[in-house]
């Protein structure tokens, strides 16, 4: 039967099990000569009884949790009224099959002139008053009537008893409070439920993704299993939170999750949640974003991570995936680059995520998302591409320097890398009110990266006389006068392929108007505008009444607001509405839209690190490995290994492999240009159609022509990104010694000499040549966390010429990590 006829069927069941008795019972009494009519109806009332009975039993014992549910919400008073209509059915049943031949007669020692009363009649008597057990003479019919006089006594007056109108209301406050706790991990089910700490507003998204089902033989799902419940332990209000998640489940996925309250940072609240049996573990925290949201999240969940490790230890169970929530980009970002300690690292796959890193990379990698029943697709920063040969540049204009508008210029600082690279550069402009102070904190924050890129302020508040306000000039580390940098360039210039600009004002002022009239002015940028105030209505206004100029701009692409509670007045807008102002605002950042990165990201990532293991000759079993087939399939020897081998990676080697992965969409539309327009969101559905043979021929084709062009944009990106990790290049002195050490003939002891000079000198570090290995390896994990690789593409030539053709084995091995992954399903 179909799920919605079974559930129509449990609503009213009820109702007609109600009936049934009722009717049942008025035709004993008023029709007791029609005994076959009589007899099917008792029967029938009988049978829905003991379903009832069995039903309540079973949920009881096996199905706690639904239990409860329909405790609260399944109309706890009619399926008693039901219980007590359809009992004396039931004891009739079983006394006409168990009970002694004479109960009928010697039972009730009535006088009736229409003769000896019917079974059913006698055992209604003593069901609703127990004081006829006198008339029951022997004692075969006393026991049973007594045993129906105290169900009877049970059932009837029970509803009117304190007893159990208290333990149904003293369950029911404790369950709707988040007091009651399953102790019993049986009424959960032994990897069957997932945890989430902290009814953060993402919750109720996240845990449509637990609910969601893995289809067979599919490798990117968004569970690690088939959850049949989920815990969410929250130190708010319980019945507050339960009514936000619950306009964003179904009544059925709401059944399913259990809310807990209870402090994340208690280390006896994390015991009762029976980790070492989840499938998995989400710690979110609580809100943010309300008034009096945490302000100290970050630590908290923290906290709790290590309290589940500690938990997790000494029951000695399995790793587990615990997916971390964090707020703030300067505590995700830490995670970037520095290990965790070694508890969490053995008991738990950690993965961090921050919410507003994820919508960054969903607009601007994805290219897409999906929010409830509509998909929005983004138009990517480079539109169809940029040709090799072009002059066009991607231009991104960030309105509020908020922590979604921060995470989309980083996010575009990371993937906005194109083949032009020699004629133009991608530019990121932040306009903020506060635009000096969050500059300030910005440059503070990735300071490597400031220490070499082209930037510019502007104070739209104050404008020179006779010159425009967006004139100022550009402050460039490598091409000023002695820089300290110009050693790692190529003929004196920046070898960065980016640039940003702060323009300090508000969006409404007449300086910043004017900048942006300027800047849509420019026929060669490919304008995006993204307005990223916090407050929906300043976001929309600020989107809508900005120089008309910019609306009229053919190269604007798209105009993003930033829309966190709900995405419907921007739709609404841009939906079918003639106005120049409305046709391209596209909302993104909604708490609810579906925007976390798939599992595809993570096995993209893991066929990079592949790729470098073929490239530096990994052998198994004594023989060198080239792509496996069906590498992803876990009963294959290769997967182990593979998997094996990115769990010794370090973490920013790690999130290195996953930029790489993102960067593949971005880079084969920028190589097809002519073939046919590619988004990011059609192009790996095209990829893989059936009419896609010759595509893959032309992408292979395409792969070589480009081979040399490819390199250098990915090892432009690469620099930026080594950057933002927190490495820094060379100093000239260092930079000389690996330009010995890359020397044909030249002897390593000789190169390592000079190379503890410089440590003793600059780190005040003693080494003895003995002890010491590669001296690249060294330099990137010592103090200063130097990588020598920083430097223009052509410079590596100087430095270390041997790394040049990595680039171009990544960029050789796209297809074919699009083909395992894209292309195929396996076990």
């Amino acid at each position: 039967m179909h799920e919605q006829h079974i559930q129509t069927v449990k609503k009213y069941s009820d109702i007609i099990a109600i009936a049934t008795g009722l009717l049942s019972l008025f035709a004993s009494i008023l029709f007791p000569d029609r005994i076959a009519c009589i007899k099917w109806l008792q029967y029938l009332s009988a049978t829905l009884g003991l379903l009832y009975i069995a039903y309540g039993g079973y949920l009881w014992t096996c199905r706690r949790v639904e239990f409860d549910w329909r405790l609260i919400h399944g109309h706890f008073l009619r399926k008693v009224v039901c219980l007590v209509i359809l009992m004396p059915f039931v004891l009739t049943v079983f006394v006409s099959l168990f009970g002694p031949d004479s109960f009928i007669a010697e039972k009730l020692l009535l006088d009736s002139p229409e003769g000896e009363p019917s079974l059913l009649w006698s055992v209604y008597i003593h069901f609703m008053d127990g004081g006829n057990q006198n008339m029951a003479s022997t004692s075969g019919t006393r026991g049973i009537a007594a045993l129906v006089a105290i169900l009877g006594v049970f059932l009837l007056n029970g509803l009117l008893v304190s007893s159990i109108v208290g333990w149904v209301d003293k369950r029911k406050d404790n369950w709707q409070n988040g007091d009651f706790r399953y102790r019993n991990v049986k009424f959960l089910g032994k990897g069957r439920f997932a945890v989430v700490i902290g009814a953060n507003e993402i919750a109720a998204s996240v845990i449509q993704n637990l609910f969601s089902k893995k289809a067979e033989g599919e490798i990117n799902f968004k569970c690690e299993g088939e959850n049949d419940y989920v815990i969410l332990l929250t130190c708010g209000d319980v019945q507050q939170v339960r009514d936000e998640i619950s306009s964003h489940l179904t009544d059925e996925e709401l059944s399913r999750v259990v809310i807990y309250k209870g402090l994340r940072d208690s280390y006896t609240e994390i015991d009762e949640l029976h980790l070492e049996h989840a499938t998995e573990i989400y710690v979110l925290g609580e809100s943010t974003m309300a008034d009096g949201g945490e302000t100290c999240h970050d630590a908290l969940n923290m906290r709790c991570v290590n309290l589940i490790a500690k938990r997790l230890s000494e029951c000695r169970s399995k790793r587990k995936v615990c997916k971390v929530m964090f707020e703030y980009q300067t505590t995700s970002s830490i995670f970037q680059f520095s290990d965790i300690s070694n508890l969490v690292k053995e008991t738990l796959i950690f993965i961090p995520f921050n919410r507003y890193d994820s919508w960054a990379r969903k607009v601007i990698v994805d290219t897409v998302c999906k929010n409830g029943e509509r998909v929005i697709e983004y138009v990517p920063l480079d539109g169809d591409g940029i040709a090799q040969d072009s002059s066009e540049f991607v231009h991104l204009v960030i309105v509020g320097m908020s922590k979604i508008g921060i995470a989309l210029g980083v996010q575009a600082l990371l993937q906005a890398h194109y083949l032009n690279s020699d004629k133009a550069r991608t530019r990121i402009t932040f306009i903020d009110k506060n635009a000096e102070s969050e500059m300030a904190f910005f440059k503070g924050r990735y300071s490597n990266l400031f220490e070499l890129v082209r930037t510019r302020y502007i104070d739209s508040n104050v404008s020179p006389s006779g010159k425009s306000i967006y004139a100022s000039n550009w402050t460039d580390p490598i091409e000023c006068a002695n820089s300290k940098w110009s050693h790692l360039s190529w003929e004196g210039k920046n070898f960065l392929d980016v640039e940003v600009e702060f323009i300090n004002g508000s969006v409404e002022s007449d300086g910043v108007r004017e900048c942006l009239k300027v800047i849509s002015a420019d026929p060669l940028a490919k304008l995006t505008v993204a307005v990223c105030l916090t407050s929906t209505h300043q976001a929309i206004a600020a989107s809508l009444y900005m120089p008309m100029e910019v609306y009229k701009n053919t190269r604007l692409q798209q105009i993003l607001v930033y829309q966190p509670e709900a995405a419907d007045i921007v739709l609404n807008l841009s939906n079918g509405n003639n106005d120049l102002r409305y046709q391209k605002l596209k909302p993104f950042g909604m708490v609810y839209g579906e925007y976390m990165s798939d599992r595809k990201l993570y096995l993209k990532a893991l066929l990079v690190n592949v790729a470098y293991d073929i490239v530096n000759g990994y052998k198994v079993d004594g023989q060198k490995i080239d792509w496996p087939a069906n590498i992803l399939n876990k009963q294959d020897n290769y997967y182990s290994i593979a998997c094996g081998s990115w769990k010794k990676l370090s973490v920013d080697k790690k999130w290195s492999n996953k930029y790489f992965a993102d960067s593949i969409s971005i880079k084969l539309r920028n190589i097809l240009i002519g073939e046919r327009y590619f988004s990011n969101s059609h192009l790996m559905q095209y990829l893989w159609s059936s009419s896609s043979t010759l595509l893959h021929s032309t992408i292979s084709d395409a792969l070589k022509k480009y081979e040399d062009a490819l390199a250098v944009c990915e090892h432009n990106r690469w620099n930026v990104q080594q950057l933002l990790l927190g490495y820094s290049p060379c100093e000239a002195d260092l930079d000389r010694i690996f330009e010995m050490r890359n020397e044909k003939g030249k002897r390593s002891d000789e190169v390592k000499r000079e190379y503890i000079k410089w440590k003793s000198k600059v780190l005040n570090v003693d080494t003895r040549i003995e002890n010491l290995g590669d001296i690249k390896d060294d330099v990137k994990a010592s103090q200063l966390r130097i990588h020598p690789n920083l430097c223009d593409y052509r410079h590596l030539e100087k430095v270390d010429s041997g790394a040049m053709q990595y680039d171009k084995d990544l960029n050789n091995a796209i297809l074919k990590i699009l083909s395992v992954v894209d292309g195929h399903k396996c076990n």
